[in-house]
Protein backbone atom coordinates (compact mmCIF):
# COMPACT_ATOMS: atom_id res chain seq x y z
CA UNK A 1 0.00 0.00 0.00
CA UNK A 2 1.64 3.25 -1.07
CA UNK A 3 2.47 5.73 1.77
CA UNK A 4 0.61 9.01 1.92
CA UNK A 5 2.51 11.97 3.19
CA UNK A 6 2.27 15.39 4.22
CA UNK A 7 5.13 17.52 4.66
CA UNK A 8 4.39 20.12 7.11
CA UNK A 9 7.11 23.33 6.49
CA UNK A 10 7.28 26.92 7.91
CA UNK A 11 10.43 27.11 5.53
CA UNK A 12 10.44 25.93 1.97
CA UNK A 13 7.71 25.75 -0.96
CA UNK A 14 7.52 22.67 -3.39
CA UNK A 15 8.38 24.28 -6.24
CA UNK A 16 11.05 26.49 -5.38
CA UNK A 17 14.24 26.33 -7.23
CA UNK A 18 16.32 25.81 -4.17
CA UNK A 19 16.44 22.18 -3.45
CA UNK A 20 16.53 21.23 0.99
CA UNK A 21 16.63 17.99 2.50
CA UNK A 22 12.71 17.92 2.31
CA UNK A 23 12.42 18.22 -1.53
CA UNK A 24 15.06 15.30 -1.76
CA UNK A 25 13.45 12.91 0.33
CA UNK A 26 9.92 13.94 -1.55
CA UNK A 27 11.43 12.81 -4.67
CA UNK A 28 12.48 9.83 -3.17
CA UNK A 29 9.11 9.09 -1.48
CA UNK A 30 7.00 9.53 -5.26
CA UNK A 31 9.86 7.39 -6.87
CA UNK A 32 8.83 4.79 -4.83
CA UNK A 33 5.10 5.20 -5.39
CA UNK A 34 4.01 7.16 -2.69
CA UNK A 35 2.44 10.34 -2.77
CA UNK A 36 3.17 13.82 -1.14
CA UNK A 37 2.10 16.69 -0.41
CA UNK A 38 3.56 20.23 0.96
CA UNK A 39 1.67 22.14 3.60
CA UNK A 40 3.83 25.91 3.88
CA UNK A 41 2.84 28.16 6.25
CA UNK A 42 4.49 30.91 8.17
CA UNK A 43 2.61 33.43 5.68
CA UNK A 44 0.37 36.02 6.78
CA UNK A 45 -0.09 39.98 5.65
CA UNK A 46 2.81 40.39 8.33
CA UNK A 47 5.40 38.68 5.62
CA UNK A 48 5.20 41.64 3.46
CA UNK A 49 7.19 43.57 5.93
CA UNK A 50 9.96 40.97 6.39
CA UNK A 51 12.98 40.64 3.96
CA UNK A 52 13.40 36.80 3.68
CA UNK A 53 11.83 36.75 -0.17
CA UNK A 54 8.88 34.40 1.01
CA UNK A 55 5.71 36.72 0.65
CA UNK A 56 7.04 37.91 -2.84
CA UNK A 57 7.03 34.20 -4.09
CA UNK A 58 3.83 33.21 -2.18
CA UNK A 59 2.12 36.13 -3.99
CA UNK A 60 3.01 34.53 -7.38
CA UNK A 61 1.55 31.03 -6.70
CA UNK A 62 -1.50 30.08 -5.67
CA UNK A 63 -2.82 30.92 -2.18
CA UNK A 64 -4.92 28.99 0.62
CA UNK A 65 -5.73 25.79 -2.23
CA UNK A 66 -4.47 22.12 -3.39
CA UNK A 67 -2.11 22.34 -6.26
CA UNK A 68 -0.67 19.52 -8.03
CA UNK A 69 3.37 20.35 -8.52
CA UNK A 70 3.78 17.09 -10.18
CA UNK A 71 2.37 13.27 -10.53
CA UNK A 72 1.58 12.38 -7.15
CA UNK A 73 3.23 15.83 -5.84
CA UNK A 74 0.64 18.72 -4.27
CA UNK A 75 0.94 21.89 -2.20
CA UNK A 76 -0.99 24.17 -0.16
CA UNK A 77 0.89 27.70 0.22
CA UNK A 78 -1.21 28.76 3.70
CA UNK A 79 -1.85 32.53 3.69
CA UNK A 80 -3.45 33.01 7.26
CA UNK A 81 -4.60 36.03 8.47
CA UNK A 82 -1.65 35.95 11.17
CA UNK A 83 1.68 33.86 11.69
CA UNK A 84 3.54 33.39 14.92
CA UNK A 85 6.75 35.53 14.70
CA UNK A 86 9.21 35.91 17.53
CA UNK A 87 8.90 39.93 19.04
CA UNK A 88 12.27 39.57 20.24
CA UNK A 89 11.10 41.35 23.69
CA UNK A 90 10.17 39.06 26.69
CA UNK A 91 7.18 40.93 27.53
CA UNK A 92 6.05 40.75 24.31
CA UNK A 93 6.34 37.52 23.36
CA UNK A 94 4.71 36.43 26.86
CA UNK A 95 1.29 38.22 25.76
CA UNK A 96 1.75 37.02 22.31
CA UNK A 97 2.38 33.50 23.34
CA UNK A 98 -0.85 33.16 24.28
CA UNK A 99 -2.38 34.25 20.79
CA UNK A 100 0.14 32.31 18.96
CA UNK A 101 -1.28 29.05 20.42
CA UNK A 102 -4.23 29.26 18.59
CA UNK A 103 -2.08 29.51 15.37
CA UNK A 104 -3.82 25.70 14.31
CA UNK A 105 -7.55 27.07 14.81
CA UNK A 106 -7.10 29.32 11.72
CA UNK A 107 -5.99 26.03 9.49
CA UNK A 108 -8.00 25.62 6.44
CA UNK A 109 -10.67 23.29 5.89
CA UNK A 110 -9.45 21.97 2.63
CA UNK A 111 -6.07 20.24 4.61
CA UNK A 112 -7.92 19.55 7.82
CA UNK A 113 -10.52 17.51 5.71
CA UNK A 114 -7.09 15.84 4.23
CA UNK A 115 -5.75 14.78 7.53
CA UNK A 116 -7.13 11.70 8.30
CA UNK A 117 -6.00 10.17 4.78
CA UNK A 118 -2.20 10.33 5.25
CA UNK A 119 -0.43 7.49 6.87
CA UNK A 120 2.96 9.32 7.93
CA UNK A 121 3.26 13.59 9.06
CA UNK A 122 6.92 15.19 9.15
CA UNK A 123 6.64 18.22 11.09
CA UNK A 124 9.51 20.67 10.30
CA UNK A 125 11.35 22.46 12.81
CA UNK A 126 10.04 26.39 13.01
CA UNK A 127 6.30 27.07 13.09
CA UNK A 128 5.30 23.87 12.29
CA UNK A 129 5.31 22.03 16.05
CA UNK A 130 2.06 24.19 16.82
CA UNK A 131 -0.38 22.27 14.51
CA UNK A 132 0.81 18.90 16.03
CA UNK A 133 -1.62 18.94 18.78
CA UNK A 134 -4.67 19.77 15.87
CA UNK A 135 -2.84 16.76 13.53
CA UNK A 136 -2.99 14.06 15.75
CA UNK A 137 -6.61 14.63 16.67
CA UNK A 138 -7.11 14.76 13.05
CA UNK A 139 -4.99 11.60 11.69
CA UNK A 140 -4.55 9.80 14.87
CA UNK A 141 -3.47 6.52 13.10
CA UNK A 142 -0.86 8.73 11.05
CA UNK A 143 2.87 8.26 12.46
CA UNK A 144 4.49 12.07 13.08
CA UNK A 145 7.74 12.69 12.88
CA UNK A 146 9.74 15.58 14.02
CA UNK A 147 12.18 15.93 11.57
CA UNK A 148 14.43 18.41 13.83
CA UNK A 149 16.70 20.37 10.83
CA UNK A 150 17.84 23.11 13.18
CA UNK A 151 17.21 23.88 16.69
CA UNK A 152 14.68 26.42 17.38
CA UNK A 153 17.04 28.80 19.68
CA UNK A 154 19.41 28.84 16.41
CA UNK A 155 16.83 30.14 14.12
CA UNK A 156 15.27 32.53 16.34
CA UNK A 157 11.42 31.27 16.26
CA UNK A 158 8.75 32.80 18.79
CA UNK A 159 9.44 31.02 22.64
CA UNK A 160 5.66 29.54 22.38
CA UNK A 161 6.60 26.77 19.56
CA UNK A 162 9.34 25.62 21.75
CA UNK A 163 6.87 25.36 24.44
CA UNK A 164 4.84 23.39 22.27
CA UNK A 165 7.18 21.45 20.87
CA UNK A 166 7.75 20.07 24.34
CA UNK A 167 4.83 19.67 25.85
CA UNK A 168 3.72 17.15 22.85
CA UNK A 169 6.78 15.71 22.15
CA UNK A 170 4.82 12.10 23.41
CA UNK A 171 2.86 12.87 20.18
CA UNK A 172 5.67 11.65 17.92
CA UNK A 173 6.36 8.57 16.74
CA UNK A 174 10.09 9.28 15.81
CA UNK A 175 12.02 12.42 16.21
CA UNK A 176 14.86 13.04 13.25
CA UNK A 177 17.93 14.74 14.45
CA UNK A 178 20.75 15.03 11.89
CA UNK A 179 23.10 15.65 14.69
CA UNK A 180 24.05 13.99 17.58
CA UNK A 181 24.83 16.78 19.21
CA UNK A 182 21.05 17.25 19.05
CA UNK A 183 20.12 14.24 21.74
CA UNK A 184 19.85 15.44 25.08
CA UNK A 185 17.68 18.31 23.57
CA UNK A 186 14.92 15.63 23.92
CA UNK A 187 13.71 13.84 26.70
CA UNK A 188 15.55 10.02 27.46
CA UNK A 189 12.49 8.33 26.67
CA UNK A 190 11.64 10.34 23.64
CA UNK A 191 11.71 7.67 20.26
CA UNK A 192 15.11 10.06 18.58
CA UNK A 193 16.94 8.90 15.39
CA UNK A 194 20.15 10.37 14.64
CA UNK A 195 20.55 9.84 10.81
CA UNK A 196 22.61 12.27 8.37
CA UNK A 197 21.30 13.54 5.43
CA UNK A 198 21.36 11.51 1.97
CA UNK A 199 22.42 13.13 -0.86
CA UNK A 200 21.46 12.56 -4.56
CA UNK A 201 24.57 10.81 -5.22
CA UNK A 202 23.48 9.72 -9.43
CA UNK A 203 23.28 14.19 -10.04
CA UNK A 204 27.02 14.06 -8.98
CA UNK A 205 28.19 11.06 -9.91
CA UNK A 206 26.62 12.30 -13.96
CA UNK A 207 28.28 15.43 -13.40
CA UNK A 208 31.54 15.13 -15.95
CA UNK A 209 32.16 18.78 -17.05
CA UNK A 210 33.51 21.57 -14.84
CA UNK A 211 32.14 24.94 -15.37
CA UNK A 212 35.46 26.74 -14.05
CA UNK A 213 37.33 28.43 -16.49
CA UNK A 214 40.31 28.93 -14.40
CA UNK A 215 41.98 26.83 -11.46
CA UNK A 216 41.61 27.10 -7.23
CA UNK A 217 38.44 28.00 -7.18
CA UNK A 218 36.60 27.43 -3.34
CA UNK A 219 32.84 26.90 -3.25
CA UNK A 220 30.48 28.43 -0.29
CA UNK A 221 27.00 26.78 -0.80
CA UNK A 222 24.35 28.04 0.86
CA UNK A 223 23.25 31.56 3.46
CA UNK A 224 22.12 30.14 6.97
CA UNK A 225 24.46 32.18 9.46
CA UNK A 226 26.55 33.13 6.72
CA UNK A 227 29.69 35.14 7.78
CA UNK A 228 30.66 37.42 5.06
CA UNK A 229 34.01 38.29 6.86
CA UNK A 230 35.51 34.68 6.62
CA UNK A 231 35.18 35.44 2.57
CA UNK A 232 36.42 38.88 2.37
CA UNK A 233 39.52 37.76 4.54
CA UNK A 234 40.16 34.80 2.31
CA UNK A 235 39.78 36.73 -1.11
CA UNK A 236 42.27 39.01 0.03
CA UNK A 237 44.68 36.67 1.22
CA UNK A 238 44.57 34.07 -1.23
CA UNK A 239 43.94 36.68 -4.54
CA UNK A 240 45.07 33.52 -7.24
CA UNK A 241 41.71 31.78 -6.06
CA UNK A 242 37.78 32.31 -7.20
CA UNK A 243 35.34 32.58 -4.55
CA UNK A 244 31.86 31.32 -5.63
CA UNK A 245 29.27 32.23 -3.20
CA UNK A 246 25.51 30.45 -3.65
CA UNK A 247 22.17 31.48 -1.83
CA UNK A 248 20.02 34.21 -1.71
CA UNK A 249 22.06 36.19 1.06
CA UNK A 250 25.37 35.01 0.83
CA UNK A 251 27.05 38.02 0.15
CA UNK A 252 30.32 39.30 0.33
CA UNK A 253 30.97 42.06 2.75
CA UNK A 254 33.34 43.59 0.18
CA UNK A 255 33.50 43.05 -3.48
CA UNK A 256 36.09 41.84 -4.95
CA UNK A 257 37.63 41.05 -8.67
CA UNK A 258 37.96 37.01 -7.31
CA UNK A 259 34.84 36.72 -6.06
CA UNK A 260 31.71 35.38 -7.94
CA UNK A 261 28.45 35.89 -6.69
CA UNK A 262 26.20 33.52 -8.21
CA UNK A 263 22.78 33.80 -5.55
CA UNK A 264 19.96 31.67 -5.66
CA UNK A 265 20.01 28.99 -8.43
CA UNK A 266 19.08 25.24 -9.04
CA UNK A 267 20.14 22.48 -7.41
CA UNK A 268 21.50 20.67 -10.72
CA UNK A 269 23.25 23.72 -11.84
CA UNK A 270 25.40 23.97 -8.16
CA UNK A 271 26.73 20.20 -8.23
CA UNK A 272 29.25 20.38 -10.81
CA UNK A 273 30.33 23.71 -8.94
CA UNK A 274 30.67 21.30 -6.11
CA UNK A 275 32.24 18.55 -7.39
CA UNK A 276 34.93 20.34 -9.24
CA UNK A 277 36.16 23.33 -6.55
CA UNK A 278 39.14 22.63 -4.53
CA UNK A 279 38.09 23.50 -1.47
CA UNK A 280 34.33 23.73 0.24
CA UNK A 281 33.72 26.28 2.66
CA UNK A 282 31.17 26.20 5.34
CA UNK A 283 31.66 30.14 6.57
CA UNK A 284 28.86 29.56 9.71
CA UNK A 285 28.50 32.40 12.07
CA UNK A 286 28.67 31.50 15.82
CA UNK A 287 25.00 31.55 17.14
CA UNK A 288 23.41 29.56 20.16
CA UNK A 289 23.57 25.79 20.07
CA UNK A 290 25.15 25.90 16.60
CA UNK A 291 27.22 23.11 17.43
CA UNK A 292 24.84 20.40 15.78
CA UNK A 293 25.80 22.03 11.98
CA UNK A 294 28.95 19.81 12.08
CA UNK A 295 26.95 16.46 11.59
CA UNK A 296 23.57 17.82 9.79
CA UNK A 297 24.96 20.37 7.68
CA UNK A 298 23.39 19.12 3.92
CA UNK A 299 26.15 20.49 1.98
CA UNK A 300 29.63 19.55 4.51
CA UNK A 301 27.69 16.54 3.59
CA UNK A 302 27.42 17.12 -0.28
CA UNK A 303 31.56 18.43 -0.14
CA UNK A 304 32.88 15.58 1.59
CA UNK A 305 31.09 13.01 -1.00
CA UNK A 306 32.96 15.12 -3.69
CA UNK A 307 36.03 14.67 -1.84
CA UNK A 308 36.83 18.58 -0.63
CA UNK A 309 38.76 19.83 1.95
CA UNK A 310 36.50 21.77 3.83
CA UNK A 311 37.00 25.24 5.80
CA UNK A 312 34.68 25.69 8.87
CA UNK A 313 34.38 27.01 12.07
CA UNK A 314 35.96 24.80 14.75
CA UNK A 315 31.95 24.98 16.21
CA UNK A 316 31.42 23.04 13.41
CA UNK A 317 34.21 20.63 12.64
CA UNK A 318 32.83 17.99 14.18
CA UNK A 319 36.38 16.14 14.81
CA UNK A 320 36.83 15.00 11.35
CA UNK A 321 40.19 15.28 9.71
CA UNK A 322 39.26 16.80 6.38
CA UNK A 323 37.56 19.48 7.85
CA UNK A 324 40.20 22.00 8.67
CA UNK A 325 38.88 24.18 11.28
CA UNK A 326 39.37 28.31 12.50
CA UNK A 327 38.34 30.31 14.93
CA UNK A 328 36.28 33.13 13.18
CA UNK A 329 37.23 35.62 15.36
CA UNK A 330 40.99 35.43 14.38
CA UNK A 331 41.83 36.26 11.07
CA UNK A 332 45.19 34.35 10.99
CA UNK A 333 43.53 30.95 11.90
CA UNK A 334 41.71 31.83 8.90
CA UNK A 335 43.94 32.17 6.56
CA UNK A 336 46.07 28.97 8.39
CA UNK A 337 42.94 26.70 7.94
CA UNK A 338 43.00 27.95 4.42
CA UNK A 339 46.77 26.96 3.86
CA UNK A 340 45.85 23.53 5.10
CA UNK A 341 43.09 22.68 3.17
CA UNK A 342 45.26 23.67 0.48
CA UNK A 343 47.55 20.78 0.45
CA UNK A 344 45.19 18.57 1.92
CA UNK A 345 45.34 14.79 0.66
CA UNK A 346 41.31 14.44 -0.95
CA UNK A 347 42.32 10.45 -1.90
CA UNK A 348 42.11 10.47 2.49
CA UNK A 349 38.38 11.35 2.41
CA UNK A 350 36.01 8.48 3.62
CA UNK A 351 32.71 8.37 1.44
CA UNK A 352 31.86 4.87 2.28
CA UNK A 353 29.12 6.06 5.25
CA UNK A 354 27.25 8.53 3.27
CA UNK A 355 23.53 7.54 2.17
CA UNK A 356 21.28 7.85 -0.92
CA UNK A 357 18.19 9.77 -0.15
CA UNK A 358 16.74 6.63 -1.09
CA UNK A 359 18.55 4.93 1.89
CA UNK A 360 17.38 7.46 4.33
CA UNK A 361 14.11 7.61 3.46
CA UNK A 362 13.80 3.65 4.04
CA UNK A 363 14.87 4.33 7.94
CA UNK A 364 12.69 7.12 8.39
CA UNK A 365 9.59 5.50 6.81
CA UNK A 366 10.28 2.12 7.04
CA UNK A 367 8.95 -0.13 4.23
CA UNK A 368 5.56 -1.50 6.21
CA UNK A 369 3.44 0.82 4.03
CA UNK A 370 0.14 -0.35 6.11
CA UNK A 371 0.21 3.26 7.86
Amino acid sequence: MPRRVLIVTGQHFAAAPRKVDLHFMADALRAQGDHVDFLACRLSPISRFLKDGRYAYARSRVLNRWVEIGPGFEEFIWFAPFHPMNLKKPFLNRLSGLFFRRYADLLPKAVQDRLPGYTHVLIESGPAPLLTPLIHRKAPDAQIVYHAADRLKTIGVHPVIEEVLNESISLYDLVHIMAEAMRPDFPADAPVLYLPHGISKGVFDQATASPYAKPRNAVSVGDMLFDANVIDTLSAANPDWTFHLFGKKALPAKPRDNIVVHGEIAFETIVPFIKFADIGLAPYRLSDGADYLSQSSLKMIQYSYSRLPIVAPAFAAGGRAHVCAYDPADPASIREAFSKAEVYDRSRIDVSGIRTWEEAVQVIFPADRSG
